[in-house]
């Protein structure tokens, strides 16, 4: 008698070992990183994969939270665990973690929540897989669209999104938007009788001086097509694009002498929000600049 009821235990021990091995290789093998939680957060399983992909040793990590190697931290974790809560499962949830040698990883990690035989939530299940190639390539393929190839300022594709964005956001806010709209002057004889890699060096030159004469991480300049550039200065008044356009001016006249000269018109927002009339508004101040320049120009001439 005993020994028939030995026989199906020894049976189902033995699947039960084969299973769990079973188990054990697909983990071992995935290059993705695989996370258990309890329901406090604290880390249960860390697998091999998430060990390669983070450089932490899963007995440096089993029994600390999971947010600490979030970027996002613990307002990561709170926002995961409502989702979760949820639907009771996330897939392809873009994020980033922490390495231990202070790596980014962006990772597109789907979890679920983990229950016992009786349906409570005991903690979470998180599998990672690495994307940080893909989103790195996205943004490469991204600058290189909105980048103008010779000066490395934004092109005029991206002016034409980001005038939209901000001129749509300061009629809603109630906030000056101001252009400069930049020409510069004498350019077409240099290119005709300098040639062409003298013109893009002094573009180039030009674009250099633009760049160093606005504030970072607030304004953004532009190669609007051939000689001409833009400057959109956000929560700015006119006066201050005057300034940055004078600024310019001071500068070219120390580093390129009297080689080449630039006129400019500086604009503010109108009441419409159109960015269309805010462009045409900078234009037509820009070319009285230049008719100006040129009258005064002749009179020296004809003063000789």
């Amino acid at each position: 008698m005993g020994s028939s009821i030995a026989a199906p235990l020894v049976h189902l021990s033995a699947d039960f070992i084969r299973a769990k091995e079973y188990l054990e290789a697909i983990i071992t093998s995935s290059s993705d990183a695989i996370c258990t939680t309890d329901i406090r957060g604290k880390v249960i399983f860390f697998s091999p994969g998430a060990e390669a992909m983070l450089g932490y040793r899963a007995n440096q990590i089993v029994g600390r939270k999971a947010h600490e190697f979030y970027e996002g931290g613990r307002e990561e974790a709170e926002r995961l665990m409502a989702m979760l809560r949820k639907s009771g499962q996330i897939k392809n949830h873009e994020m980033v973690l922490k390495a231990k040698d202070g790596r980014r990883i962006h990772v597109s990690m789907s979890t679920s929540l983990l229950r016992d035989h009786a349906g409570r939530v005991i903690g979470t299940l998180g599998i990672s897989k690495d994307i940080t190639g893909r989103v790195e390539l996205e943004k490469k393929l991204l600058k290189l669209s909105i980048t103008d190839n010779l000066t490395g300022l934004f092109n005029q594709r991206h002016l034409r999104d980001r005038l939209a964005q901000e001129a749509a956001r300061a009629k809603r806010q109630g906030y000056p938007l101001s252009v400069l709209l930049m020409d510069l002057d004498g350019f077409k004889r240099v290119n005709d009788t300098d040639g062409h890699l003298e013109g893009d060096r002094l573009l180039k030159a030009f674009a250099d001086v633009l760049s160093k004469s606005i504030r970072k991480e607030m304004d953004s300049a532009y190669r609007y097509g051939g000689d001409e550039f833009v400057v959109l200065l956000p929560c700015s008044p006119p006066e201050l694009a005057e300034k940055v356009g004078s600024r310019v001016a001071a500068t070219i006249s120390q580093t390129l002498g009297k080689e080449i000269g630039f006129s400019y018109g500086a604009a503010a927002l109108p009441p419409s929000g159109d960015p269309d009339e805010l462009l045409r508004l900078a234009d037509r101040r820009m070319f009285a600049m230049k008719k100006a320049r040129r009258s005064a120009a002749r009179r020296e001439r004809a003063s000789k």
